[in-house]
C-alpha cells in the first residue's frame, strides 16, 4: 500500500524500537510474531482515515497505531492459548512453542507496551475508550465459553461480532477522532462498526467454506459456536439435531453461502455510506476498496 509506506514504515520502527528496549529471555518470540506476516489492519485503517480528512501523521497518532495493534496482537496471543490452536500466520504459535503459561505472559506483556503508547497520547479520553472496549471485549469471550452448542438469533449473533471484533476498529478511529478533536465521531464509529462486524462475518465464511492459516477449518462448529452459514442453515433445519458432520455437509450449499456473503455485503456497504461525508480522494478511495474486498474477496 504505497500511499501510506512512510507511515507503516514508521509504526514498524517503533516498535522494533520499543521491543529492542524492553528485552526479555522470550522477546525474539514476541517480536517474530508480531513481525511475521502481519497485515496492519488496524493501523492501516488509521491511517488511510486521517489522511482523507486532510491530518497529517504526528506522533500521537503513530502512538495510536501502535497501542491498536500490540492490542490486537495481544488478543491473538491469548486467543491460541483458549481456542489450543497450533498455527498462527504460517508460524507455530506461542502457546505451542513456549507453552501455555510463557505465551499468557506474552500477551499480557504485549498488552503492557499497549498501554505505554495510549498514556503517550496524552489524552485520558482514549485511555478511557480503549478501556471501555478490551472490557467488553473480554466480556464477549467470556460469555461465548458458556454458549457453546446454543444457537443465538441473528441480532445476538450481530452483537457478539461488533463486541467481540468491532471494538476495537470503534476504539482505534474514534480514538482518532478524540486526538484531533474532530466532529465526525458519530460517522467515524458508524464506519468502524459496520467494518468490523462485516470482517467478522467474513472471517466466520472463511472458517466454513476456505481454508485458513490462522486456525482449523471448520473448527467453530466442532467448538459448538454457531456462526452465520449455520444460522441460515437452522432457518430450514434445527442444528441442535444434527452433528457436527451433518451440519458440515448441509452448509455446503450455493444458497448459505450467498446468503452469507449478502450478509458481508450488507454491513459493508454501511460502513461505506459512513463515508460520504468526506471528500473523494486517494486515500477515501482506499477505504473504500479494503472495505469492499470483505465481500468481494471470498
Amino acid at each position: 500500500m504505497n500511499i501510506i509506506n512512510e507511515e507503516l514504515n514508521k509504526l514498524n520502527n517503533t516498535l522494533s524500537e520499543a521491543l529492542s528496549a524492553d528485552k526479555n529471555k522470550i522477546s525474539t518470540d514476541i517480536s517474530e510474531f508480531i513481525f511475521t506476516h502481519a497485515k496492519r489492519l488496524r493501523p492501516k485503517l488509521i491511517f488511510l482515515y486521517a489522511k482523507a480528512l486532510n491530518i497529517d501523521i504526528n506522533d500521537d497518532i503513530i502512538n495510536l497505531a501502535c497501542a491498536s495493534e500490540l492490542i490486537h496482537t495481544s488478543t491473538l496471543i491469548h486467543d491460541d492459548i483458549i481456542d489450543n490452536s497450533d498455527k498462527r500466520r504460517g508460524l507455530i504459535t506461542l502457546n505451542r512453542k513456549l507453552g501455555n503459561n510463557l505465551s499468557v505472559l506474552a500477551g499480557d506483556f504485549i498488552l503492557s507496551l499497549a498501554m505505554q503508547y495510549l498514556t503517550k497520547c496524552n489524552s485520558l479520553e482514549v485511555i478511557n475508550t480503549f478501556a471501555k472496549a478490551l472490557k467488553i471485549m473480554c466480556e464477549s469471550e467470556i460469555n461465548q465459553h458458556f454458549e457453546h452448542n446454543i444457537v443465538p438469533d441473528f441480532n445476538e449473533y450481530i452483537s457478539k461480532s461488533e463486541n467481540k471484533t468491532a471494538k476495537l476498529f470503534e476504539a482505534s478511529l474514534v480514538s482518532l477522532c478524540k486526538l484531533k478533536n474532530l466532529e465526525y465521531e458519530n460517522q467515524t464509529f458508524n464506519f468502524a462498526k459496520n467494518f468490523g462486524i462485516a470482517f467478522q462475518i467474513k472471517d466466520d465464511y472463511i472458517n466454513i467454506y476456505s481454508e485458513n492459516k490462522d486456525k482449523p477449518k471448520y473448527s467453530d462448529i466442532f467448538n459448538g459456536i454457531y456462526t452465520a452459514p449455520v444460522l441460515f442453515l437452522n432457518e430450514k433445519t434445527e442444528v441442535t439435531s444434527l452433528s457436527a458432520d451433518e451440519i458440515i455437509e448441509q452448509t455446503n450449499n450455493d444458497e448459505i453461502k450467498n446468503k452469507t456473503i449478502d450478509l458481508i455485503k450488507n454491513y459493508a456497504k454501511k460502513a461505506i455510506a459512513s463515508l460520504e461525508f468526506i471528500k473523494d480522494n486517494q486515500y477515501k478511495q482506499e477505504l473504500i476498496k479494503i472495505t469492499e474486498n470483505l465481500y468481494k474477496a471470498v
